[in-house]
């Protein structure tokens, strides 16, 4: 036994972690390299400023479909096979999306990236949680809670500066390269290591214990909630907000709104830390959503000052959020087998929250009656304070120290 641990040092856990991150990013670029190039994709494809929200939507529905196969495909398949099938998507969606010269090519091409997203949702967790020991769980997930703001970074800033030296279908032409460079990551690197020695009564209270899955749904309702308004109503709505009650130019009000972006990169590691240290995951639940819920009270208002405000902390509450979901997960499935049905059920509800963010706060906003301000005081500060609610709810065993 003692053999089999020496060939999973840190040093090699830490390698395996970096080929899941790495993929992980590759599939938040390919979603985010479409939005800046939206004035481009609309006149050659055929779109329509009604119908190029599609290019985006098909993500989230995609999510939500997936998200319980996922969890299934984790279980039958393993998670080396599932992230192959994960940057497989990727290659192949970004290429056939290259070579598209219609709005249905382009819609296929994103639905086929949009499978990675699905699945890499669920797998991403599982595989960290398999490989980093518990004790070190909350920097795993804390750094693991960057790759989708790292890709958002990344699409945001990279595509626009792309596409003006050799057009948009270079864009889709890098990504499939860079996503099969993090799939032959995957294959050379990814092994699983051994699960840790239990013997006797140990072994058979672990194989015995029961998931916690009514705190798992209080988790993933809390996560929903904050998708809502994090992915649904801040990143779909925030650029177009500060162009329009703030006068910015769409270049700078793409910059000012990716800055809690910016800062999460940074910020994530540090709230993972703070969890190992504090030991805790569900108070960082609890400090995200209380703390969105007291943003959205003048997130989306006329005092610009307070916006600035409302980007850096958010930072905080960003960071610390995913920390938290997807470091208690884990410890609230108890057992290995039970960690893909609980990422699967997170990953549903997470992406019902973008879908219900998005379709409900537009209209809310473009109401003459309601308007930016007011639609967040409907509508944002209750799902905040149901969220954190939820994640007040949820059971959590501190661990000793």
């Amino acid at each position: 036994m003692s053999s089999q641990r020496d060939e999973f040092p840190m040093s090699r856990r830490w390698l395996i972690f970096a080929s899941v991150f790495f993929m992980g990013i590759m599939t938040a670029f390919n979603m985010f390299k479409a939005p800046p190039l939206f004035p481009s994709l609309i006149p050659e494809l055929g779109f329509t400023d009604a119908t190029i929200g599609w290019v985006m939507s098909m993500f989230s529905m995609i999510g939500v479909v997936l998200a319980f196969p996922a969890g299934a495909i984790l279980n039958k398949l393993g998670i080396k096979k599932s992230l192959i099938i994960t940057g497989a998507s990727l290659v192949i969606g970004s290429a056939i999306g290259a070579l598209a010269t219609n709005v249905p090519v382009i819609l296929a091409s994103r639905f086929i990236e949009g499978i990675g997203m699905g699945l890499i949702s669920v797998v991403g967790p599982a595989s960290i949680a398999s490989l980093i020991p518990q004790k070190k769980q909350g920097l795993a997930m804390g750094l693991w809670a960057i790759w989708f703001p790292f890709g958002v970074v990344l699409g945001m800033n990279s595509a626009p500066a792309i596409e003006a030296l050799a057009g948009w279908r270079a864009v889709w032409w890098i990504v499939a390269a860079l996503s099969l460079l993090s799939l032959l990551f995957v294959i050379f690197v990814y092994a699983q290591p051994p699960q840790e020695a239990q013997t006797g009564a140990v072994e058979q209270k672990a194989v015995d214990v029961k998931p916690d899955y009514r705190s798992i749904v209080f988790v993933a309702i809390a996560f929903m909630a904050w998708n809502i308004i994090n992915a649904g109503a801040v990143s779909g709505f925030y650029p177009s907000f500060l162009q329009a009650q703030h006068g910015m130019d769409p270049q700078t009000a793409g910059f000012v709104a990716s800055i809690t972006s910016l800062l999460v990169l940074a910020l994530g590691p540090l709230s993972g830390l703070v969890s190992d240290k504090l030991r805790t995951r569900k108070w960082l639940m609890v400090f995200a959503m209380a703390t969105a819920a007291v943003l959205s009270f003048f997130a989306f208002g006329d005092n610009l000052p307070l916006v600035w405000v409302f980007l850096i902390v958010m930072a905080l509450a960003s960071a610390a959020m995913p920390t938290g979901v997807f470091s208690i997960v884990p410890e609230l499935a108890k057992k290995p087998a039970a960690i893909g049905t609980g990422m699967a059920i997170v990953a549903f509800f997470q992406n019902i929250g973008g879908m219900v963010g998005s379709a409900a706060f537009g209209p809310l906003v473009a109401h003459p009656a309601i308007g930016w301000n007011l639609a967040s005081l409907v509508f944002l500060v209750p799902v905040a304070i149901v969220g954190c609610v939820f994640a007040l709810l949820t059971k959590e065993k501190r661990s000793k120290k």
